[in-house]
């Protein structure tokens, strides 16, 4: 899928490209550990991988990507719904992110596709971010993120976290080994 993305911007160095999987990456975990700390028992609950399937572009402001997520649910089944957030440099919205619905089923081990779209903020050039990605620092990233969740025969449960430092989040992902 990188050749496409490269194919479709020569002049853009190839970082980009890495930076930008490792951000989804970043949202599909953050999603998941959100739905399992919600209500299922996290000791019950062990997110083995993360696999970034494809990133496409979907417009000139906004990229489309599908992740394969390996998750061992020894507890109830749930689903996490009403994914978003927004994505802050410096504090200033940078862009923000939707995720499709996942449910997960109960007392499995099973691998999920999760999908979503990445979004350039209206304030942001798409040409000035594509030249960002030579100098990013991922200490001047924050993520704001909110989601439902619902347990199987249960009420759903909103969450929202603010500010969450975007090294943090990464360190999370690249501990899955990804």
């Amino acid at each position: 899928m990188t050749s496409n993305i490269y194919y479709l911007c020569k002049d853009v160095d190839i970082i980009s490209v890495i930076g930008m999987k490792k951000f989804l990456k970043t949202v599909v975990l953050l999603a998941v550990i959100f739905a399992a700390a919600g209500c299922v028992n996290i000791n019950k609950l062990d997110i083995s991988s993360i696999h970034v399937d494809s990133i496409t572009p979907a417009g000139f402001r906004s990229l489309a990507g599908s992740a394969s997520v390996t998750v061992d649910n020894r507890s109830v089944g749930f689903e996490v719904y009403d994914i978003g957030g927004i994505v802050k440099k410096d504090g200033m919205e940078f862009g923000s992110f939707a995720v499709a619905p996942i449910a997960v089923k109960a007392r499995t081990k099973d691998s999920y596709t999760v999908s979503g779209q990445v979004y350039l903020s209206q304030s942001v050039s798409f040409l000035g971010m594509l030249s960002m990605f030579e100098n990013v620092d991922i200490d001047d990233f924050t993520v704001d993120i909110s989601l439902k969740v619902k347990a199987k025969g249960g009420a759903a449960q909103k969450f929202a976290l603010k500010d969450v430092p975007a090294r943090d989040v990464f360190n999370a992902v690249r501990s899955k080994g990804i």
